[in-house]
């Protein structure tokens, strides 16, 4: 561990924050609560205690209560039990645990979940489990380095804690820590297994495999929810009744969902369907956010409903299909689709794998992102779009406000080899061969987004290691999507990652007339730049194998003419690609959507189906 990691962990574990729940809590109970508490324990049961029931067996019925309302998203009645229950028995640690687990939830208590952990650890200061819930206050805190060294804390006192190593592993692919990337091999083993449980998302840039990810998403699923809900009987409809679609998210804001689809929302056909749409938290109410609720028949501010509530508006509302935008990324709410929020569901877009919720009807997808033969590896039925299942907005604007090269830290002369995927995706495989071609290529940079200032030292120490001079690595960070699209003209090549390939940076960077060289995999996540290319009329930019992505990549470099003609056929993607068809997408998208239902109301199970068959 670094002195600096070693002292901000010190700052941590004595820093004594306020404690402002805990605080609130507890004087609650002393005054306004004190009595009706009392008379819960004088009288019986209204808690479900039972006479001569001990204190501290009555605190573990009241934590399995609480367990139970937080997957139902319904924090306030799980933090008023555990309230209860930590006044019964102040000596649990976990329950202290459970109620930060509550709070972390609300970013604006993040202060009072510390408090409870770190309570927790003075009870119990070798349990692996409580510095897995600081490293993922920290992880949501985006403090990456210290919550790693706590993550390495609760795998040494628990090597079998896999939701804390699981973490870990993202996180230093997050901070490209690579020192360790060889031993991922035999990290990944032990998740094989269906009977762990671990967070799907982590381990999509790690491996490239589809069937190991379905193993990852049922496990966590089955864990979560319980008898997933069916379909019910379809019922009779008044001819030229709308199709009711409910789109489902927390991403109604300046966000790459709305980047991607805000065009779609404005091209659905009003005279077929009905759109609404549930935001159960989007960050910001930005431009972004108000397009979207624009183009909505209803739009529906769900933040505070639990399960129960949500899944019963949806119902209310009567919505024929239901559309999942989230998936196992950040908030997302499978708990609603495995209670059913409409007969026929469907997961789309956001996350670039299965679902495996019993109750997911249908994924969208194409013939490249699932081909048949890794149809297997996907609990839904698929409903394959004609050509890229990615949506694009083809009127996106770009600022005609873009800078020199010189502003941005680039070379006026040289070739600008550019990524601009999250960090995270970036693996030594790729970094080897990117390497590889700054030595091939005289006076070529690698111009790459590091989200973070301090990873600048880090990618300059590794092309160093790899024999390239540190100062041909120009980092960049964030922009607001206009000005990044306007950027990405002073690149010449998007060389793109392997496990989880650009999916809207790709499209970002054909839309701003920038090649992008890629190599399909097997998972649905390493093969959507594939599916956007492909749909783009650059085929060829596609490869199957990590020396014919170099060659390709290498021939882009040193062939001036080869440049320009793919750069005149993204141009004339521009107008004439059916990846550039906002309208004919949606068309496409919606005929699926009929033919779903039409299926469902027919009677018939879900079925695997384009619009050709």
């Amino acid at each position: 561990m670094s002195q600096s990691n070693q002292s901000s962990k010190i700052a941590l574990t004595q820093h004594k924050p306020k404690f402002a729940d805990f605080e609130t809590f507890a004087n609650s109970v002393k005054s306004n609560g004190r009595a009706s508490f009392a008379y819960d324990m004088k009288h019986g049961l209204r808690d479900g205690m039972k006479k001569g029931e001990k204190p501290k067996e009555t605190a573990r019925k009241l934590l399995a209560r609480a367990r139970l309302k937080i997957l139902q998203h319904e924090l306030a009645e799980a933090e008023t039990l555990l309230g209860k229950a930590i006044e019964l028995d102040p000596s649990n640690a976990e329950l202290f645990t459970q109620m930060g687990d509550v709070l972390v939830k609300d970013m604006k208590r993040l202060g009072g979940a510390l408090g409870f952990y770190l309570k927790a650890i003075t009870l119990e200061p070798k349990v692996g489990s409580h510095y897995t819930s600081i490293a993922t206050l920290l992880m949501k805190m985006q403090k990456y380095e210290e919550a790693i060294d706590y993550f390495e804390i609760a795998v040494k006192f628990d090597p079998k804690n896999l939701i804390a190593l699981s973490r870990m592993m993202h996180l230093k692919a997050h901070r490209m820590r690579w020192n360790d990337f060889d031993k991922l091999p035999t990290y990944l083993k032990v998740f094989k297994d269906p009977k762990v449980v671990s967070d799907p998302f982590a381990f999509l840039s790690l491996c490239d495999d589809g069937a190991f990810q379905r193993v990852r998403s049922e496990s966590l699923n089955r864990s979560r929810y319980k008898n997933a809900v069916k379909p019910w009987k379809p019922k009779p409809r008044a001819e030229g009744q709308k199709i009711r679609i409910g789109y489902f998210s927390n991403d109604y804001y300046n966000h790459a969902t709305m980047h991607l689809m805000g065009g779609l929302l404005e091209a659905h056909d009003r005279s077929k369907f009905e759109i609404y749409l549930y935001d159960y938290g989007s960050k910001h109410q930005d431009n972004e956010h108000h397009r979207a609720r624009r183009q909505a028949d209803v739009f529906r501010d769900v933040r505070h409903m639990n399960t129960a509530q949500l899944v019963d508006q949806a119902r209310r509302d009567q919505i024929d299909i239901g559309v999942d935008l989230k998936g196992f990324t950040e908030g997302g709410r499978l708990d609603i689709f495995n209670d059913r929020v409409a007969p026929v569901q469907i997961a789309y877009l956001g996350y670039p794998g299965t679902a495996g919720l019993p109750s997911m009807d249908y994924m969208i997808a194409d013939r490249i992102t699932i081909p048949s033969h890794l149809r297997k590896h996907y609990s839904e039925q698929i409903l394959y779009m004609p050509d890229c299942y990615q949506p694009n907005d083809d009127h996106r604007f770009i600022s005609p406000v873009t800078g020199t090269k010189a502003s941005f830290g680039l070379p006026e002369e040289g070739f600008v080899f550019s990524s601009f995927n999250n960090p995270y995706k970036v693996t030594p495989q790729e970094f080897d061969i990117w390497m590889n071609l700054l030595k091939e290529v005289p006076n070529s940079v690698l111009w790459i987004y590091t989200s973070k200032g301090e990873l600048r030292e880090v990618l300059q120490n590794e092309a160093e290691k790899r024999g390239v001079a540190g100062n041909r690595i120009i980092p960049t960070g964030r922009l607001d999507p206009e000005f990044h699209l306007a950027r990405l003209k002073h690149a010449d090549l998007f060389l793109d990652t392997f496990n989880v390939n650009a999916h809207t940076t790709a499209s970002d960077a054909l839309w701003a007339g920038l090649p992008v060289v890629t190599k399909t995999g097997e998972q649905f996540a390493a093969r959507v730049a594939s599916s956007i290319l492909t749909a783009a009329g650059l085929s060829d930019l596609v490869t199957t194998s990590a020396s014919k992505y170099h060659d390709v990549a290498l021939r882009i470099a040193t062939d001036p003419a080869y440049l320009s003609d793919i750069r005149d056929r993204i141009e004339e993607a521009h107008l004439n690609s059916p990846l550039f068809d906002t309208k004919g997408y949606t068309r496409n998208f919606e005929a699926l959507l009929e033919r779903a239902f039409e299926n469902y109301q027919a009677g018939n199970a879900p079925k695997s189906m384009g619009l050709s068959a």
